[in-house]
């Protein structure tokens, strides 16, 4: 699988029998040969994929007293 940024708005088979939309800024993440159709003919551009977000650390408790 690899993460893609649409360049162009357009309908597709991802799956090779459903039609799907994918709009110019999405960043959808499609099967290796289905991006590497999409990247040859100028629709898409390879991207790193997003991290998983961070866990925010619990802030520690202020002593009301303090």
């Amino acid at each position: 699988m690899k993460t893609v940024r649409i360049t162009e708005t357009f309908d597709g088979y991802p799956n090779g029998k459903d039609e799907r939309r994918f709009t110019k800024g999405d960043e959808p993440e499609v099967s290796d040969a289905f991006a590497d159709l999409i990247i040859g003919k100028g629709l898409a551009k390879e991207i790193d994929p997003k991290p998983a977000p961070a866990a925010i650390p619990a802030s520690p408790k202020k002593d009301a007293d303090a």
